[in-house]
């Protein structure tokens, strides 16, 4: 299939909001940053945010990178992962906001080599522009919100502004909100803490689980320092039973430190009976540098480049997981159409 055929949706009505940028896709597949006032509906209706939709109407996608999104991989393929990418034909290309991603609090529990250098909770100023930016969302924008994200930029659990958010939340400022997606590296999101936030129940109907790692060893000292593998274990089986939540996601940032691991970690969940009535998908993702790495360090990480030393062994390991079902991973240029590992 052709991308120019279809038309990717989601810069028409979704949006990354970060603290001082601003995304209308993942920033790994559209970096594109059309952050100017802060005033985030502003934004989203800006001459650059129009430029990158025009792109998508024209067919270019010059704005997107083709290996990187997984659903412009897939569609080479012939496949569609879901709805996001239309017809030409049956597109309706009006721009409406109605799906954000909160990503402008990074605080985390968790200091991942993958995502930061250290530890980070917002305080002073930047829990400030947090606070503000929540208002925005409370009152400009909820009442056209029909999905929010929270977050990919720390942990919703972890934050004490997201956190509070969640905590107060209340559904008649939200109309037409239909689903809050979670992200989280799971480790604080236990059956405690879950009875507390009851008034976003009914909205939960899918989450992420970032884990990066199949051992213990590998999540405590390589890919998710400061996670305790046990507890996050434990929670998975509470999770999973959520019968709110009819979809996950387990995501698997694929590095020299874990890439060895990738089957072993997609066999984890079938260990989760109560995963037999739900959607779920394994996740394997390109890594990406946000900045935490040098150009060397970055090269050393990136084991799906051919001239890594250990490339051809990350494709023995790829070719393990590429035809299971419920996988999903942006390594499709590695991949010809004949589903051979090249």
């Amino acid at each position: 299939m052709d991308k120019k055929d279809f038309i990717c949706s989601i810069p028409f009505h979704y949006s990354e909001v970060f603290k001082d940028r601003h995304y209308l896709c993942c920033p790994g597949w559209l970096n594109e940053d059309v952050y100017e006032s802060g005033d985030i509906l502003k934004d989203f209706n800006s001459e650059k945010s129009n430029q990158i939709r025009e792109s998508l109407l024209d067919g270019s996608y010059k704005f997107c990178s083709e290996t990187q999104c997984p659903h412009l991989v897939a569609l080479k393929d012939g496949k569609h992962i879901d709805g996001r990418l239309v017809p030409k034909a049956e597109f309706n290309h009006k721009a409406e906001f109605n799906n954000i991603n909160l990503c402008f609090d990074e605080s985390c529990n968790l200091k991942c080599p993958s995502c930061r250098t250290n530890f980070i909770n917002f305080k002073g100023r930047d829990r400030e522009t947090v606070e503000e930016k929540l208002i925005q969302v409370e009152t400009t924008l909820a009442p056209t919100l029909r999905k929010m994200t929270l977050t990919g930029g720390g942990d919703p659990f972890f934050s004490p502004s997201f956190r509070k958010f969640l905590l107060r939340f209340e559904p008649s400022k939200f109309p037409k909100l239909k689903n809050i997606h979670l992200i989280t590296n799971g480790n604080l999101w236990n059956e405690q803490l879950w009875s507390k936030l009851h008034k976003i129940h009914p909205f939960v109907e899918t989450a992420e689980i970032s884990i990066d790692a199949a051992t213990k060893d590998t999540y405590e000292n390589k890919t998710r320092l400061g996670g305790n593998w046990n507890q996050l274990m434990d929670n998975l089986k509470f999770i999973t039973s959520i019968n709110s939540i009819k979809t996950f996601t387990f995501s698997f940032v694929t590095q020299d430190t874990n890439y060895k691991e990738m089957l072993e970690f997609y066999n984890i969940f079938r260990i989760f009976n109560e995963l037999k009535d739900k959607n779920y998908t394994v996740f394997f993702n390109h890594i990406t540098n946000w900045g935490t790495f040098t150009e060397e360090q970055y090269k050393a990480k990136d084991i799906s480049n051919p001239e890594h030393k250990e490339h051809n062994e990350f494709l023995m390991e790829l070719r393990k997981i590429d035809r299971l079902p419920n996988v999903l991973h942006n390594f499709g240029h590695l991949v010809d159409k004949k589903k051979t590992i090249i």
